[in-house]
C-alpha cells in the first residue's frame, strides 16, 4: 500500500509536533525554567497533544477511505 500525499504531510507533521513536545516537556521538567515560562510552555503542550490527537484521527480516517 502507498501513501497518499496527504498522509505524507500528516505523518510529518506529527514528527514535528512529537519533537517539539520533547522539547517543551525537557524545558518544563528543568528547576531553572520561570514559572511563567513553564506555563506558557504547558499551554503549548496542551494545543500540540490536540493537534496531534486531531491529526492521529484524520490519519485514520484517511486509511479506512483506502480500504
Amino acid at each position: 500500500m502507498t501513501k497518499s500525499i496527504s498522509q505524507l504531510k500528516i505523518s510529518e507533521r506529527k514528527k514535528v509536533i512529537i519533537k517539539r513536545i520533547d522539547k517543551l516537556e525537557q524545558f518544563i521538567a528543568e528547576k531553572n525554567t520561570h514559572n511563567l515560562a513553564k506555563r506558557a510552555f504547558e499551554i503549548n503542550l496542551k494545543h500540540l497533544r490536540e493537534e496531534f490527537k486531531e491529526l492521529e484521527i484524520l490519519e485514520r480516517s484517511l486509511l479506512n477511505e483506502e480500504a
